[in-house]
Parts: C-alpha cells; sequence; structure tokens
C-alpha cells in the first residue's frame, strides 16, 4: 500500500514538474536565459581571456643568461678545462622599457578587460530582448490561433448541419460546399500559423537551453503590460534627452577607443630606443681572472621607426570615433521608432470600444444563430466570419507589434 502511494506521488509530481516546465514567464525567461545561455556562457569566457591577457602583459620581460665555456684549452691542450686555467664567460641582460612600452600596453589590456566586460552586458541584454520579443510573439501567435479555433468550431458546426439538410434536400449543394470551402481555408491559415509559432519555440528552446520538445505556454499578464507599456511610452516622450553614457554599448565603444588611444602610444613608444643592461662575467678573459663588467645595451631606431605601425593605429583610433557617432545615431533612431510603434498602437487601440473583444464574441455567435436560422444570407454570413476573423488578428497584431516595441523599449533604457 505504501509503495503503491509513493508511487502515486511520484506520478504526480512529475505531471506537475512538467506542467510548470511547458509555462514561460518572462522571469523564468530571464533566470534561464543568465544560467543556460551558450552565447553567455562564451561572452564570460572571453572575459576570463582578456583578464589572464591583462596579468600577462603587467609582467616584465625575463633576462637572457647566455654562458660559454671553452671546448679545448689552448695552453694546456684540456678538453672541457674547468680548472683554473679554464675558461668560463657568463653574460646576464635585462632589457626595461621607457616612454610608455611597458606603461601603454598594460593600460590598453585595461581598457580592453573593461570592453570585454561593456560585450557581456550588451550581449546579455540583446539575448534578453531577443527572448522577450520572441515570447511575446509566440503568445500572440498563439492568442491567433485560439481566434481561428473558435471561428473553425462554429464553421464546423454549421457544415454539419448543412450537410445533413443537404443530404436532405433541403439545401442547396453549392451553400454547403461554400462553407466546406472555407472551413478548409480557416484550417489551412491556422495550420501556417502554427508553423510560425513551432519556429518561435525553436527559437526559444535554444536561447534558454530548455530540453524536449513539449508545447511552450507564454504567460504574459496582457493588461498589465499594456498599462505598463503606456507608463514606459509617456516616461520616455516626457524626457529631453536619452542618456546614452550608461548604455553598455557606448561604454564599449568608449573602452574601444580608449584602448585604441593606448595601443597608438604603444606603437610611438616602439619608435624609442630597445634598451637592456648587461652584466658580465669572466672567468678567465684577457685582461685577467675573475672580470666582471656591466653595460648597456641600445637598438637604436635608425632604419625603422615604426612609422607604418604608427599611421595604422592612428587609423584605429579614427575608426573608434566614427563607430561612436555611428552607434549614438542608431540608438537615437531606433528610440524613437520604437517610440512611434508603441504611440501608434496604443492610440489605435484605443479608438474602438473597450468592449469590442467581447462584442466582435458575440458577434460570431450571433452570426450563427443568424445563418442558421436563414436570417441572413450566405454572403453576409462569410462576410460577418471575414469581419470578425480579420478585426481580432489586427488587434492581437497591433498588441504584438506594440508590446514587441516596448520590450525592446524596456530593456534598452532600463525601465
Amino acid at each position: 500500500m505504501k509503495i503503491r502511494l509513493w508511487l502515486m506521488l511520484l506520478v504526480a509530481w512529475a505531471c506537475c514538474d512538467g506542467a510548470l516546465a511547458e509555462r514561460l514567464s518572462l522571469a523564468m525567461a530571464d533566470s534561464l536565459l543568465v544560467q543556460r545561455n551558450h552565447a553567455l556562457r562564451s561572452a564570460r569566457l572571453d572575459v576570463s581571456a582578456a583578464e589572464g591577457q591583462l596579468a600577462q602583459s603587467r609582467r616584465y620581460d625575463n633576462p637572457t643568461v647566455s654562458v660559454m665555456y671553452n671546448v679545448q684549452n689552448p695552453n694546456n691542450r684540456r678538453w672541457f678545462d674547468g680548472g683554473h686555467d679554464g675558461e668560463v664567460d657568463v653574460q646576464v641582460s635585462q632589457p626595461f622599457a621607457i616612454g610608455g612600452q611597458h606603461a601603454e600596453q598594460v593600460k590598453q589590456n585595461a581598457a580592453l578587460l573593461k570592453a570585454s566586460l561593456s560585450q557581456l552586458l550588451v550581449t546579455q541584454r540583446d539575448l534578453r530582448t531577443e527572448v522577450h520579443t520572441a515570447m511575446v510573439d509566440l503568445y500572440y501567435q498563439q492568442r491567433q490561433a485560439k481566434v481561428y479555433d473558435e471561428e473553425i468550431s462554429s464553421a464546423e458546426k454549421i457544415l454539419a448541419a448543412y450537410r445533413e439538410q443537404s443530404e436532405k434536400g433541403n439545401i442547396a449543394a453549392m451553400e454547403t460546399q461554400r462553407i466546406a470551402t472555407m472551413v478548409y481555408q480557416l484550417r489551412k491559415s491556422r495550420a501556417d500559423l502554427l508553423l510560425e509559432a513551432s519556429a518561435l519555440e525553436v527559437q526559444l528552446r535554444q536561447l534558454l537551453g530548455i530540453p524536449g520538445n513539449e508545447p511552450l505556454t507564454v504567460d504574459i499578464d496582457e493588461q498589465t503590460a499594456i498599462t505598463n507599456a503606456s507608463g514606459l511610452y509617456l516616461a520616455l516622450q516626457s524626457s529631453q534627452r536619452a542618456a546614452l553614457d550608461t548604455l553598455p554599448e557606448m561604454q564599449l565603444l568608449n573602452h574601444q577607443k580608449e584602448a585604441a588611444q593606448h595601443a597608438l602610444r604603444w606603437q610611438q613608444s616602439q619608435s624609442l630606443p630597445q634598451m637592456a643592461v648587461q652584466g658580465e662575467y669572466d672567468k678567465n678573459g684577457s685582461i685577467g681572472h675573475n672580470y666582471f663588467a656591466v653595460g648597456l645595451s641600445v637598438a637604436v631606431p635608425l632604419w625603422n621607426r615604426n612609422r607604418g605601425n604608427i599611421r595604422s593605429a592612428q587609423a584605429a583610433v579614427e575608426q573608434a570615433n566614427i563607430d561612436k557617432e555611428r552607434q549614438q545615431l542608431a540608438l537615437m533612431q531606433q528610440r524613437q521608432a520604437d517610440l512611434d510603434i508603441v504611440g501608434q498602437y496604443l492610440k489605435q487601440l484605443a479608438e474602438p470600444s473597450p468592449t469590442l473583444d467581447s462584442d466582435l464574441g458575440q458577434m460570431l455567435h450571433a452570426a450563427e444563430q443568424q445563418f442558421m436560422s436563414r436570417h441572413i444570407s450566405l454572403v453576409e454570413f462569410v462576410d460577418l466570419y471575414g469581419n470578425y476573423r480579420d478585426t481580432m488578428l489586427a488587434r492581437l497584431d497591433a498588441k504584438n507589434k506594440m508590446l514587441q516595441a516596448a520590450e525592446r523599449l524596456k530593456v534598452m533604457w532600463n525601465k
């Protein structure tokens, strides 16, 4: 008895767990995105790589040690003579940096690390925007499929009744065929819509790392989302200037520009002499026993002054300035475009009666009853069904586009 009870509990838990896994809210999607998305995991590794590059650039060059040992002593004819009269020459050379040859490279890698951190934020925000807009799109694709379901269900009941009357000879076969054609077209449109929804589900599963192939159900409070979109639109419209400098895209470009400037200074420092401190010990040199010497090695930039690399680095700095201007313009244009979308569709949704959705549902039911009682013609019936479908789909499409634009604004501007 106990074993059976435990089995029932396990089955119930598995069913509940599967049901929860099929429903997806925006908060759940954000959590899964951080944990499972492959692009984000790869971007974090880019940050680790940049940290390694910075740590490596802080290290100084290693000294060079060379040792010379005589093969045969020309005085006593001994091979590899390590005794008092043998020859051993030890030389040590330690390079050192001047004029920013080391410091500018460290600063460049520090700026690149900041850029990689900003790129991580950009990647995370772009993926979050992609997930949110895909979820909104999937939600309304499923809502549009329900519109087709209601219309197909209603039309199939009428078709069944007409076929029965047609077999009895009470109704012309042409009318029955016309309704059957309408049902077929509705089913075809619904199938195309479900294929689009299926593609969105695959996209979301890949972005969020959700295994399995069970249908996903997006959980969105439509009325709250529309209210929030309206408030966001008013808030952004009233703001005179967008805080571009706080966006990770602009921070990324600023850090890339900083890295390009340090790269330019480093290339300029490479036109300076390359210097090294030298020391030498000669056990049995020409001057005498145990000879010690110190010196300075200088690579004089006589023929190669690194002008080509300096010119290339200068071009990189100018390109960074151009990229910053281009990104500023693109961000402001995208912001205004999304604001226009939200504003236009808010106005469009506010113009009809607030009860339009329920009124349309009542109209569909009334059209079905009126047609069955022969109070309206077949042409009027098809026209009413088409008006219902077109109006409902248009309203759902307006909400879809508006909330997608609102999600882009919300994620982009941290509202």
